[in-house]
């Protein structure tokens, strides 16, 4: 295929991914549920969290119903005991997470109700169970409440069997078709009632759905259109670093003198160059640019400053700052700033037309804007002879 050829092609999908694009909804799709918004989507600590306190009576805001609903498939025996309880048993249910037994294995909840009724849960979003791992679980139950009638269950999106017997599968489906029969009346708090269907809400939208489901139109145009923007960045890439080189050439060009040192690196943001007298123990005065491969075609500007660090780097200034009041109508004529407040150290501190980019028509003038600053190189000259004296 011609170049030309691959060019008309590429140019004909861009046009068509452009036409399509402007008429996608810009807005996010997916429901900022709580998890979401910090960050925690399926983090399965905070989402184990989240249902601790979901079916902790004393929390919730609808008492021990949510226990009931949860565990009334796996014991009829369980759900007697929830029954009968007082109201002080009620609320003195004990909802731990976390739990470590004996052996050091943590089951993500353990819920122990007045020493008769012990709830287990194990949840797993995405990681398989370790090797032995319920059935630990389920031994180490057994081992420590002998008396008690226990609900051990396994939660994972899917409903994924556990190894031990001991233990049932339950599926996110499953728990929120049983936590969606909880009555609440909003009217009885309005708070709890919405952070108790957040948790449905959340669980609905980002464990229950299928991935196809739950990216965004955009997405779905990027990987119809993926083998074409990559061919693209390929070349952007390429020509990316060309253009870095003629960047690096004027550079070494301007500064041809052997003394010159060049600290430039191609995918680094930042570059110094020095000569080698200036790069002394305690002080480091140098010219750096800001620029690099990554973005040399598109940022509109480039930063060009002569700045002064090291330990020794006050004493330098104090010294310049006196040297600065001669010259300081070159410094206005050829608008170069003087120590801005936001870079103290820079004794030249220039934003330049990015003369790499594409669209600028006018000539590179690099070159010329740097060599502006060939009075402040003496200045430097004269006031390193001066602070030398005072070390």
């Amino acid at each position: 295929m011609s170049d030309r050829t691959e060019y008309k092609n590429l140019k004909n999908s861009m046009e068509t991914l452009d036409k399509i694009f402007k008429y996608l909804p810009e807005k996010d799709r997916k429901i900022k549920t709580i998890p979401r918004i910090f960050n925690r989507t399926y983090d399965e600590n905070f989402i184990s969290d989240f249902l601790a306190y979901v079916l902790d009576p004393l929390q919730n805001g609808v008492g021990i119903e949510p226990l009931i609903k949860v565990i009334e498939e796996y014991s009829e025996r369980g759900i007697n005991i929830l029954h009968n309880l007082t109201l002080a048993e009620k609320n003195n249910i004990s909802i731990m997470r976390e739990y470590t037994f004996s052996n050091g294995r943590r089951i993500d909840i353990l819920i122990n109700i007045q020493d008769e009724l012990i709830i287990g849960i194990e949840n797993k979003i995405f990681s398989s169970e370790l090797e032995n791992q319920t059935k630990d679980y389920a031994d180490s139950i057994s081992s420590s409440f002998p008396d008690c009638e226990y609900v051990l269950l396994f939660l994972t999106p899917k409903g994924t069997p556990p190894e031990s017997d001991d233990f049932s599968s339950m599926s996110y489906k499953q728990l929120i078709d049983q936590l969606r029969k909880v009555k609440f009346d909003y009217r009885d708090d309005i708070r709890r009632k919405i952070i108790f269907d957040e948790f449905i809400l959340h669980v609905e939208e980002y464990m229950m759905n299928k991935k196809s489901e739950s990216i965004t139109d955009q997405t779905r145009l990027y990987l119809e259109y993926q083998e074409t923007i990559e061919k693209l960045n390929q070349y952007f890439k390429k020509d990316s670093l060309m253009v870095f080189e003629e960047f690096e050439g004027i550079i070494r060009n301007i500064f041809e003198e052997e003394e010159w040192q060049f600290n430039i690196k191609q995918d680094r943001k930042w570059h110094t160059v020095y000569k080698k007298s200036w790069d002394i123990k305690g002080l480091f005065i140098h010219h750096e640019f800001w620029i690099s491969n990554e973005n040399i075609l598109i940022r509109p500007v480039l930063y060009h400053m002569i700045e002064i660090e090291g330990r020794h780097r006050e004493v330098f200034l104090t010294l310049f700052d006196k040297e600065y009041e001669k010259i300081k109508d070159e410094y206005i004529n050829k608008n170069i700033i003087y120590r801005p407040e936001d870079r103290k150290m820079a004794i030249a501190y220039r934003i330049l037309d990015n003369y790499f980019r594409p669209d600028y028509k006018e000539e590179n003038r690099l070159a010329e804007e740097i060599n502006k600053c060939k009075f402040i190189e003496e200045a430097i000259e004269k006031v390193y002879k001066e602070f030398l004296k005072t070390i």
